[in-house]
């Protein structure tokens, strides 16, 4: 009733509307203040906890069927690792950030068996249509900016709610990611397609960037399609396979995935297991389940990877060592 009567005087006050109208629209601002905005929890970004209350995760066996669902990431940018032979290994930065299990599809229902898997908790809840507000209250899981699905095989069906983290994934082992590409609008042909363009010293005027003969004459009489042209670049779905994944941050939920990644920085990134190649190191499944008797170091390295911690370079043989200028 407070909050209704300061609402009610601040309406009259600031806006020149009758009282009629002010009642109404304080009613509604309260209903939309109370009912349809559920409480969003802070939810931890450690592994700590990705169990939620009523959930119990179990180890399975797999076999050479099994598919694990994906994450969605949110690209950092990029940074440099070191071998320990001393080659720079360029790395592309993946945060993991609230990811949790909003939606199971099964065979019985929809014909195939699938996880919608929501990313990053929406901070204004309220501009989320309502029936995707829907979807999250019935989930019993914080309002998501985004949300994807992975298909799944049966033996790796999660309950909704559980959080997936970074040590979804093992270090050394191979990922598969899909992003949008950056857009870059309308391209000529040297930039789109990598053509060579016209000469640069004779016989060309104002055409040194263009395509030159399409192949059109009698014969065909037309163009065949799919010729290389001008036209819109980038902006575009874009998979990239088998990265592997060279460190993990348990503590900021974070990937280090050795090469490039399609898309800008804070893009949305769709994370997978590689299926192309036979995996050499296999990622816990069907997740990871929290063990207070075992917890998770704050960082793991591949093998290959040096940490940078530790001294890079030893000499045994002092006579290796480079002599100082005296």
């Amino acid at each position: 009733q407070n909050m209704a009567a300061a609402i009610l005087q601040r309406l009259q006050a600031t806006v020149h509307i009758n009282r009629q109208s002010a009642i109404l629209h304080t009613r509604s601002l309260i209903r939309c203040l109370t009912t349809d905005i559920e409480p969003v929890k802070e939810t931890t970004e450690s592994a700590e906890g990705l169990s939620p209350k009523g959930i119990k995760l179990e180890s399975r066996p797999r076999d050479n069927r099994s598919k694990r669902t994906g994450v969605l990431a949110l690209k950092l940018g990029m940074t440099q690792l070191y071998d320990k032979n001393g080659k720079r290994v360029p790395v592309t930065l993946l945060q993991l950030v609230n990811n949790q299990v909003v939606y199971v599809r099964t065979k019985e229902k929809e014909g195939y068996w699938a996880l919608q898997v929501g990313a990053v908790n929406h901070p204004k809840p309220h501009r989320v249509t309502k029936p995707l507000r829907g979807h999250f209250k019935k989930a019993g899981v914080p309002t998501k900016r985004k949300i994807v699905e992975f298909r799944v095989s049966e033996d790796a069906v999660l309950p909704v709610g559980t959080r997936l983290c970074a040590a979804h994934f093992a270090v050394g082992q191979l990922v598969n990611v899909c992003a949008k590409t950056i857009g870059k609008g309308f391209q000529g042909v040297m930039k789109r397609h990598g053509m060579s363009g016209q000469p640069a010293s004779h016989g060309v005027s104002l055409t040194h960037r263009k395509m030159g003969a399409t192949g059109g004459g009698q014969e065909p009489g037309r163009i065949w399609p799919g010729k290389k042209m001008p036209g819109r670049m980038g902006g575009k779905m874009k998979p990239v396979q088998n990265l592997q994944v060279c460190r993990i941050n348990h503590r900021y939920n974070v990937l280090y995935v050795k090469g490039a990644v399609p898309g800008h920085d804070n893009q949305y990134i769709k994370v997978i297991d590689t299926i192309a190649r036979k995996p050499a190191i296999l990622p816990p499944f069907p997740t990871y389940i929290d063990d207070a008797n075992e917890p998770l170091p704050e960082e793991e390295f591949a093998d290959f990877i040096h940490k940078p911690f530790e001294p890079s370079l030893e000499y045994p043989d002092k006579s290796l060592q480079r002599k100082k200028n005296t």
